[in-house]
């Protein structure tokens, strides 16, 4: 899914049950003196809910070119005067004025994993006036160890087996150290084997960083196997709660299973030591302890790396461009404005013939670098 594309806003334009929780939200503030920025706006449909209730402006902002179609839904729903749009980050645009309301969907699966509190931070800090409402104003990462004995099996278990007569089971390890989503219809039939625990809590008109580090102990409070803990956010709407636990009602967001491989039998009455750490933009940790056992796993370990690899990733190492690099550094050089794409792809395919095979594959790489980095 790309953010760029309509057809990829799909499942968020129509999750009626979270879409009604944040109009519910909106319209309680809403006045017709209101000015609301509806940040990462997407296709808007939170933003429209604010100027349909009367908001005296409403600014969709976005990184992408939905944006403008989000723009194209206001006018032809007779909203039009009332939004107006920008293209870019939220750090690099410029507002007409501060705002009373900011509405943002910033908080992805598990609350810190796609990085996108740190602009929301920005644009409270920037552009909410004070005493300004945020939607949401909270919010909650909940975990609790669970038995997913299918789940795991089909996605981890059966890398052991081997396919076609052949063996794939050393490559096991990258399985289990990385986030699995199961469908709504799964996770809600996965028994939990102790009761949730909030794990992280973010005051958002408060907070300034995304350092997750905390730990909890589960209670284990039925027999069974541990297939790993999962994970799930709650969102402050408000004055109502709505969240993606498995026992929730669906929302397009998912609760992640973070596996423990191999699995643990456990009994009632056993307690479980869970951790969780990930610094911002870095690589998630989650470690669990009973009893003399430990077992920790990352996501950093779910990437096949070379030496040279980490090598590359070490703070003193100096990067030199690689032939990628210089291709993307040429093209960039020349784009200054006295060059039409079709000309910057054939001084391309003159310099770099090895990089593109015809004079297609060229353009399509102009044609993208230019979308992504030209005006």
């Amino acid at each position: 899914m790309s953010y760029a594309d309509v057809a990829g806003h799909h499942s968020m334009v129509f999750d009626e049950i979270r879409n009604r929780a944040y109009a519910a939200a909106i319209e309680r503030v809403v006045t017709p003196d209101s000015v609301v920025l509806d940040l990462g706006c997407g296709l808007g449909i939170h933003g429209l809910v604010a100027a349909r209730a009367g908001a005296r402006k409403v600014y969709f902002v976005d990184p992408e070119v939905v944006v403008h179609s989000a723009l194209e839904v206001a006018q032809r729903n007779g909203l039009g005067d009332r939004v107006q749009a920008f293209q870019g980050r939220i750090e690099d645009i410029e507002l007409p004025e501060k705002v009373d309301v900011i509405v943002s969907v910033f908080t992805g699966n598990m609350l810190y994993m796609e990085d996108l509190l740190p602009s929301l931070f920005r644009a409270r800090d920037r552009w909410l006036k004070p005493g300004g409402v945020l939607i949401p104003d909270a919010a909650q990462l909940v975990v609790a160890p669970v038995e997913a004995i299918g789940f795991h099996d089909e996605w981890i278990g059966a890398w052991s087996r081997p396919h076609l007569g052949f063996d794939f089971s050393h490559l096991r390890r990258f399985a289990a150290n990385r986030f699995l989503a199961g469908s709504r219809e799964q996770s809600s039939g996965w028994p939990l084997l102790a009761p949730p625990e909030v794990l992280a809590e973010a005051d958002l008109h408060t907070a300034s960083d995304t350092v997750l580090d905390h730990q909890a102990a589960f209670g284990i409070d039925r027999a069974g196997s541990c297939s790993g803990v999962l994970g799930w956010i709650r969102l402050h709407l408000g004055d109502a709660w709505v969240g993606t636990g498995p026992q929730d009602p669906p929302l397009h967001w998912t609760p992640q299973l973070m596996p423990l491989d191999p699995p643990w039998p456990v009994q009632a009455g056993d307690r479980l030591d869970f951790a969780l750490r990930r610094p911002p933009w870095g690589d998630w940790t989650w470690t669990l302890g009973n009893g003399s056992r430990s077992q920790r796993h990352s996501t950093f370990l779910g990437q096949a790396l070379r030496a040279s690899d980490l090598r590359s990733m070490a703070l003193d190492h100096r990067p030199r461009r690689n032939e990628q690099g210089e291709v993307l550094a040429h093209t960039l050089a020349l784009m200054d404005g006295s060059r039409t794409r079709a000309d910057i792809a054939a001084l391309l395919r003159e310099r770099h013939p090895r990089r593109f095979a015809d004079a297609r594959e060229a353009q399509s790489f102009v044609d993208a670098i230019a979308r992504s980095h030209g005006c």
